[in-house]
């Protein structure tokens, strides 16, 4: 066999491997984590294969080769089932619109208080500079730290978190009056949701600040790889199995409230997995409405991942989506304005 001929049937073998696996996961966001566990995980792989396929197709076009099929008619159905996962839009002109909120969501990572060089001087200076330049209503915050050093001064409604003992905690801070909130305070887990009703004019918005459970890995491909495989399956498994746990109790309580609502937070999951899909029901994703590019939030290595959300209740229209490109923690600051009617 010609050595050309042999490298082409390895390369159709792999490109049929990742075509296959993209295709498998197109049914992940009908698969309960607490029913399939293992198979959950290939929701974190999408985007290394949507890649993959894209590199196969360049592969074959380039030798004008029949094989560009396999994987750009998989892309195609990709594109459109998964929702764009590359943005190109505008942002709204808002300046004649009366009803609108801005909002800002932000995993400050205990605002690195326990890192090496926690720096708090440049942490604060960093977080003030985005609050200066987004100018947002409302402020939602993961992995809050109580000894912080940033200015909340503009925001005089505050709904602090702190389950137990912990030294982490989730806040909301608004420049409008909070009339009730609430936290839901999951067992035997660092994590949780909060939540407060704010109103602003004569209107309410229920605003819910989510911490879903965290996977306990460190965002390195290195510790991926020098780890025990299994125990990192299982430990990923579990954490996504605690996700849907946990969204269902959200869920139950947002079908109770009467408010428009605003959803808000780090997911720990992708855009491709149950549950995204599950939270995002019957709301709008404000990335998909106003963002722009592959929208990365968490810094993973070289891999791009977007798991921080803005979603909206069917009762907003989505004026403007940023994604910060400015950022002290490991995942980058978001915002959205929003209107209705």
């Amino acid at each position: 066999m010609k050595k050309g001929g042999l490298i082409s049937k390895l390369m159709f073998w792999g490109n049929s491997l990742v075509a296959f696996l993209l295709l498998l996961s197109f049914v992940l966001p009908y698969l309960p984590p607490s029913k399939f566990p293992t198979l959950s995980l290939l929701s974190l792989m999408v985007s290394p294969l949507i890649a993959l396929n894209i590199f196969f197709v360049i592969y074959w076009a380039v030798r004008l080769k029949r094989q560009v099929l396999l994987s750009g008619i998989i892309l195609v159905i990709a594109y459109f089932y998964f929702n764009p996962f590359f943005e190109i839009s505008t942002e709204k002109d808002a300046s004649e619109i009366n009803k609108t909120v801005s909002i800002l969501s932000y995993n400050v990572r205990l605002f690195n208080a326990y890192e090496d060089n926690p720096a708090s001087e440049e942490v604060s200076k960093t977080f003030s500079e985005i609050i200066n330049e987004e100018t947002p209503d409302i402020i939602s915050v993961q992995e809050y730290y109580a000894q912080n050093k940033v200015d909340f001064s503009e925001y005089p409604y505050q709904h602090i978190n702190f389950k137990e003992k912990n030294k982490l905690g989730h806040a909301i801070f608004s420049k409008y009056p909070i009339i009730n909130k609430g936290a839901f305070n999951f067992p035997n887990t660092f994590n949780n949701t909060i939540y407060a009703d704010i109103v602003k004019g004569d209107d309410t918005i229920r605003v819910y600040n989510l911490h879903l459970q965290s996977m306990g890995i460190k965002p390195r491909v290195s510790y991926l790889q020098e780890n025990d495989k299994t125990r990192l399956r299982r430990r990923i498994g579990n954490a996504f199995v605690k996700q849907e746990n946990q969204v269902a109790e959200i869920k139950a309580d947002k079908a109770q409230s009467q408010y428009k609502t605003i959803v808000t937070g780090d997911f720990n999951n992708t855009p491709f997995s149950y549950v995204y899909k599950n939270m995002a029901t019957d709301m709008q994703d404000a990335f998909l409405k106003r963002g722009n590019g592959i929208g990365t939030t968490f810094k993973f290595d070289f891999y791009p991942m977007r798991i921080d959300y803005i979603l909206a209740s069917e009762n907003f229209e989505v004026l403007k989506f940023n994604t910060i490109n400015k950022s002290f923690s490991d995942h980058f600051p978001i915002s959205a304005t929003l209107s209705w009617e």
